[in-house]
């Protein structure tokens, strides 16, 4: 009977303990709220103010916010239901600066509904995550709502989605993709290129094609921001819209399926935006079927203006632009395998295959596939897609290469993929 009395006595003890707070954790990896903050209101049956930012246990964030900046903030409403992040400092620091200056007065009566709130979250380099819900003008936190003053000043800040002070440009938060966008009709691209999954680019040079792809652009609407890109569009159908300027330098802009693909900030990866007007963009004639691109047949680089851009690179001709690096996708004799080259290495590379001849004429492309990426420093580059012995100008257009040389290249690969240091000695030949 005593053992009995003893472990109900244990377990109500336990049941109480649990009872006296909600052990959250504050941050990952963080002690548990109710460790951290002994005196939260749920305890205490006088409320005293306090900032928000102490009220929450975000001293160690409130000391670091400027010198550690969160590299992305980002909305959730309940009304529009994504997550939608700005990646500008000033806005980031503004918010910040606004709940540092914001006054926890009270407890509210209200009931914190998950679904009624606006959340704001606020992302470090290493991936940690502040968040913090508002709901009715009211701080949402744990298991109750509390009245708060200052929040109009975070409440103004503007999002992609959720405002329409952003265009399609802004998501970038890049200058000189602004400075492109804001001089266009000034400093006019001499071409517009669609490129689809990395193949050949299909160009005009028709003023009235070019400034008809930029102003599809210009106009589309961002509509939302795909939570769930992986479940909800082809991550693997990509679309490159890229504008060469009269310097030779370019301007990409990728969709992913049916959304444009922003990477503002390479720690925090890809954002996928939902357009009104992207369906107009892709249904735009770039180059109608029954132009044929002019090619009397001879070294890769008299193909196409991005090849023989490469190779100006890869040869040190331009002043600005080198080779960064050659990435290569291959199977050959049925073995499927990738190869990565160095600066050095890859101008040589891109040497070896610019200066493969091909035939003028279009021919079927069967085999085997190899695709070089070359990326030069200004993030351009061209992209080179083999088929057997054949080469792709543009979708639909392939040229035979001379089988040799070919048989060459596809020898050199799977060498370099055994032993990359091992260039070969007929790598950098400017012959023929």
């Amino acid at each position: 009977m005593k053992k009995l009395l003893t472990v109900l006595a244990v377990l109500a003890l336990c049941l109480g303990l649990s009872a006296c707070g909600h052990f959250v954790s504050i941050m990952p990896g963080s002690a548990a709220v109710d460790e951290n903050n002994p005196d939260l209101p749920q305890t205490l049956d006088n409320f005293e103010e306090k900032g928000l930012l102490e009220f929450m246990g975000w001293q160690e964030f409130a000391a670091r916010y400027y010198s550690d900046t969160p590299i992305a903030l980002s909305i959730r409403t309940a009304q529009g239901g994504y997550a939608s992040p700005v990646f500008d400092r000033t806005s980031i620091i503004a918010a910040c600066d606004a709940l540092r200056a914001m006054t926890v007065t009270g407890r509210s009566d209200a009931v914190p509904a998950e679904d009624q709130q606006t959340v704001y979250t606020f992302t470090m380099k290493n991936g940690e995550e502040y968040a913090v819900a508002f709901s009715g003008g009211e701080l949402c936190l744990y298991a109750g709502q509390y009245t708060v003053t200052g929040l109009s000043k975070l409440s103004a800040l503007e999002f992609p989605g959720y405002s329409n002070a952003f265009d399609v440009f802004d998501l970038y938060y890049d200058e000189d993709i602004r400075a492109f966008a804001d001089n266009f009709n000034v400093n006019t691209p001499v071409s517009v290129g669609r490129r689809y999954n990395g193949g050949a680019t299909m160009t005009s040079q028709d003023p009235a094609v070019v400034s008809h792809a930029f102003q599809l652009l210009q106009g589309a609407l961002i509509d939302r921001v795909e939570e769930s890109p992986d479940q909800n569009i082809d991550l693997t159908q990509l679309t490159d819209y890229v504008f060469t300027m009269t310097d030779g330098s370019y301007y990409t802009f990728t969709f992913a399926g049916p959304c444009l693909q922003v990477t503002a900030s390479d720690d925090y990866g890809p954002v996928y935006y939902w357009l009104s007007g992207a369906d107009e963009l892709a249904a735009m004639e770039i180059l109608p079927e029954s132009t044929v691109p002019t090619f009397a047949g001879g070294p890769l680089y008299g193909m196409r203006e991005e090849i023989a851009r490469g190779l100006s690179a890869a040869n040190g001709e331009l002043p600005d632009v080198s080779i960064v690096g050659v990435y290569v996708d291959y199977t050959i004799d049925g073995q499927h395998g990738y190869l990565t080259l160095d600066a050095a290495d890859g101008a040589a590379f891109v040497q070896r295959v610019a200066y493969i001849n091909a035939a003028a004429e279009i021919t079927e492309p069967v085999g085997e596939k190899i695709t070089v990426y070359v990326t030069l420093s200004d993030q351009s580059g061209p992209i080179i897609v083999f088929t057997g012995d054949t080469v792709q100008q543009m979708v639909g257009y392939d040229h035979q290469c001379d089988a040799a040389a070919m048989s060459d290249l596809r020898a050199t690969i799977l060498a370099l993929a055994q032993d990359p240091d091992n260039v070969g000695p007929s790598f950098g030949s400017t012959s023929g």
